[in-house]
């Protein structure tokens, strides 16, 4: 392959029942670990070739050609090239995306998955389609690719299977809520018809984070999409997102994503000029 990264920018619609493929990338530069970032997307990962690790908050995993691995939003991480390392990502958010990945347990909790060599083919056939194309085929080779992990992993019994359908119950509604600015665990557990601290504790044990947490994290995907889509009133943005109060939500969003919005629009911007 070239000795250069390819990047596709894939077109989208917003439809919060659906994935949104973001970046379709096969990268080759060389990371070099300076420490943990933040993203605001979902991303998974395939090893094309060589060997790196994966830092997280609490571990420091190693990577081999042929393995799978996630980052998630607001999670920090970096990747760290060992040798001759090379990996393809497809970042991607979405309503659908949240949900399975809750259906198979992928979480922070349990973010790398080996000996995968079967989908190379699928990954690099997928990244080789033509451009106009280029949302099909990402979104593509991330399904299969999650068909497969699916098909590895162990089956649920019929208790985890019950307490995995109400994690998607408050993943939908969150989903489906996040931009109203009254939204409470209160107003959630009344709608559900479930204690509002059984929810979040259910919530937290499943998906390692609470769902005040997650509720920022929502946000902040569908801000930074917005930035991404070219909206450049930070007020604006704020209050689609579910924060009356512009300041509070710079805040949040400096914490989380390590940039202040009107540097994330600068970011994105040169991103832009260098990968027209």
């Amino acid at each position: 392959m070239a000795e250069q990264n390819v990047c596709r920018f894939v077109p989208r619609e917003i439809n919060d029942h659906s994935i949104h493929t973001i970046h379709f990338v096969l990268e080759t530069k060389e990371q070099i670990y300076t420490g943990l970032r933040l993203k605001s997307l979902y991303t998974m990962y395939y090893v094309l070739q060589g060997t790196g690790k994966l830092h997280t908050r609490g571990d420091v995993l190693p990577l081999k050609q042929g393995d799978i691995f996630f980052s998630f939003p607001a999670e920090p991480f970096a990747i760290e090239s060992v040798s001759d390392f090379r990996y393809m990502y497809i970042s991607f958010l979405g309503a659908r995306g949240n949900r399975i990945l809750d259906k198979l347990g992928i979480s922070v909790k349990t973010p790398l998955y080996t000996d995968c060599g079967e989908l190379e083919a699928v990954w690099c056939r997928g990244l080789q389609s033509p451009s106009e194309l280029s949302d099909i085929a990402s979104e593509a080779v991330l399904l299969h690719t999650f068909a497969y992990l699916g098909g590895r992993l162990p089956k649920f019994s019929s208790h985890e299977e019950g307490r995995t359908d109400l994690i998607s119950l408050i993943q939908k509604y969150v989903d489906e809520h996040f931009s109203d600015p009254d939204f409470s665990l209160e107003r959630l557990g009344s709608d559900l018809k479930y204690n509002k601290k059984y929810l979040s504790t259910v919530f937290k044990r499943h998906v390692g984070v609470g769902i005040i947490e997650y509720l920022h994290t929502v946000r902040i995907q569908h801000a930074c999409t917005m930035l991404k889509q070219g909206f450049t009133s930070v007020s604006d943005v704020a209050l689609r997102c579910g924060y009356p109060d512009a300041q509070y939500f710079s805040k949040v969003f400096k914490r989380r994503m390590s940039l202040s919005p009107r540097e994330y629009m600068a970011s994105v911007r040169s991103e832009r000029n260098v990968n027209p």
